[in-house]
């Protein structure tokens, strides 16, 4: 039994982190079976450090950095946190399940991931301040003081005016735009970065448009908006991953 510790929220909302669906995505794929331990943020580092878990790196004060997601393997007594890491150690360890991490695209698949989150930067400033609304009190105070702290000012002032707002959204749709000229070489065998085959890029990508979605909310305008953009690919990926969507375990 492999178990994944991910970020809680308010119900009805389960997994909501892009980094966590990244995890989620590789374990589905693999069908291991799992179970999922959902944490407050207060409680991830004291929970991490009873389970072994090791920190993802240490901060600028040099303290150590705890954080979701990360997996404990009951069969090998491995607990390891990042998604990119979970999914090179479920490759190796699980050689009869299907890749997450293609044979020989190790280095594509890590730099595809630096690279999209890198064209998604701007997005924080909109997606951020809607956060704290469906976590816990406790989760909310935390999230909420760590990030204003990190964005140098609190998170209510992060609000932009409608047309600073539409720029902002000009300059992502001009991000996707770049991403759909990678995908696009490969639409003509299949909806993935790798054409007929998913690999851990899509599930970056889908990670990053599930989190959007809940933050947004389904029937808000600007996603449906990201649905439409490129001839519905993005939409389109997202339906492509729901194989691989389980929130269940």
């Amino acid at each position: 039994m492999i178990t994944l510790f991910d970020l809680a929220a308010k119900a009805p909302i389960k997994s909501w982190s892009p980094y966590a669906w990244k995890a989620r995505y590789v374990l589905n794929l693999k069908k291991l079976p799992y179970k999922t331990l959902w944490f407050d943020y207060p409680d991830v580092e004291p929970a991490s450090i009873k389970a072994g878990i090791p920190p993802l790196m240490k901060k600028p004060d040099g303290s150590l950095y705890y954080t979701c997601p990360a997996i404990i393997d009951d069969s090998t007594g491995t607990a390891i946190p990042d998604s990119f890491e979970i999914a090179r150690y479920l490759d190796k360890q699980y050689t009869d399940t299907p890749k997450a991490i293609p044979d020989g695209t190790e280095g594509l698949q890590k730099a595809f991931e630096e690279y999209f989150m890198e064209l998604l930067t701007p997005i924080w400033v909109l997606i951020v301040p809607k956060v704290p609304p469906f976590l816990s009190p406790n989760s909310a105070k935390y999230f909420y003081d760590t990030r204003s702290a990190f964005l140098g000012k609190p998170l209510e002032q992060l609000a932009v005016d409608p047309e600073e707002r539409k720029q902002i959204w000009a300059q992502i749709k001009g991000n996707f735009d770049k991403l759909d000229a990678y995908y696009a070489k490969s639409d003509s065998t299949g909806p993935f970065f790798m054409g007929e085959a998913v690999s851990f890029a899509d599930f970056v990508v889908g990670g990053m448009l599930q989190a959007i979605r809940t933050c947004l909310g389904s029937d808000n305008e600007e996603w449906k908006a990201i649905e439409e953009w490129n001839g519905g690919r993005w939409k389109a990926l997202v339906g492509s991953l729901e194989p691989f969507a389980s929130e269940e375990n």
